[in-house]
């Protein structure tokens, strides 16, 4: 969690750090921000942009990892987004009343209260306060956007990197939820939902294990790597693990909650996929080809077998050796709608 804290912060860093020396070049081609001005020299510049982009970026990339962590998961968007927005007036503020505490001591100027309360709202200080609550705003709009395409995807998508398919090696997992049906008939629709929520939640614990989710679809979900990240120190199998541990951690609210403890069951296989850029109505990043309709076809075979986890050879063929973890070999299996059999093994794994 800290690690991607301070990844967050040093991003919003470079980014405040570039927007305030941005906003300084445009009032140096004929914006008189300040009377009686005096121009800094260059070193002043870049050391007054430096300290005030890295007192935003820890501000304002805090604020933003403290939502994403503890605030939009609970509360509705419209409510997050109020909130957020008298948050941001409030760092702006912070922010301003720091950058007139160091421009006072750079020009040597006696600042006292009433001078400070003047300058911290004078019309001067309007369009700086607009600049500040835009380019908040910008990021965290930017932000949620990436969220809804898929961290990185909204990149990829402005590069065109996609708008051509292109072949990649990558891990697909399927999970679902066991007994859907008769869960779904118990709770009603209405609390069933609500259960889906909860579940897809605990879900966002393989982050740490760098998997992408690629779709959720009705009570299943879908996980994907590139090859590299999912079989490095075996993520792909430890995200399946952990999200079980996370849902049993909470047993005793699920019973409460839902008088049910949801299980999921998960099919994997690796290969070669084509990923595409797709959509006029509403685009996304979608993967075709064999590999994700094996995946999908193994954990269909999880019922038949009484396993919870299932994946071909192929995933046991690339993941490192390790005691960790116990796999048992379920036959050459002819998979629904495939010609020929693969050999499908199981994890025998206490949670």
């Amino acid at each position: 969690m800290y690690q991607k804290y301070l990844l967050r912060v040093l991003v919003y860093i470079v980014v405040w750090v570039v927007a305030i020396g941005g906003f300084t070049f445009l009032r140096e081609f004929g914006q008189v921000v300040i009377k009686d001005y005096i121009p800094f020299g260059i070193y002043q510049q870049i050391g007054v942009h430096l300290i005030l982009g890295v007192i935003a970026g820890i501000i304002f990339g805090s604020l933003q990892f403290i939502f994403d962590k503890f605030i939009y998961k609970f509360v509705s968007l419209g409510f997050a987004l109020l909130l957020g927005s008298l948050s941001y007036l409030i760092a702006i503020f912070s922010l301003l009343s720091f950058a007139i505490v160091v421009f006072a001591g750079i020009l040597e100027e006696d600042l006292h209260v009433k001078l400070y309360i003047e300058l911290l709202f004078s019309k001067e200080m309007l369009p700086i306060m607009l600049y500040c609550f835009l380019i908040a705003s910008s990021i965290n709009f930017i932000s949620e956007i990436d969220k809804k395409f898929g961290p990185g995807n909204l990149r990829k998508m402005l590069t065109g990197k996609f708008y051509s398919p292109k072949e990649e090696e990558r891990i697909f997992m399927f999970m679902d939820l066991r007994s859907s049906t008769s869960i779904a008939e118990k709770l009603g629709h209405i609390k069933y939902s609500e259960l889906i929520q909860d579940c897809f939640k605990a879900v966002s614990v393989v982050e740490f294990y760098k998997a992408e989710v690629y779709q959720y679809v009705g009570d299943e979900v879908v996980l994907t790597w590139k090859k590299q990240a999912g079989l490095k120190d075996n993520r792909c199998i430890k995200a399946y693990l952990a999200f079980q541990e996370k849902i049993l951690n909470k047993r005793n609210y699920y019973i409460e909650m839902y008088e049910t403890v949801p299980e999921f069951k998960a099919g994997m296989h690796i290969g070669k996929i084509t990923v595409a850029e797709v959509g006029e109505i509403k685009r996304e990043i979608a993967y075709h080809g064999n590999t994700i309709n094996t995946a999908s076809r193994i954990q269909e075979e999880c019922n038949a077998m009484g396993k919870d986890f299932l994946m071909s050879e192929d995933i046991l063929k690339n993941i490192t050796e390790t005691e960790d973890f116990k796999f048992e070999y379920e036959g050459n299996i002819r998979l629904k709608g495939k010609n020929e059999a693969i050999k499908i093994y199981s994890l025998n794994q206490s949670y």
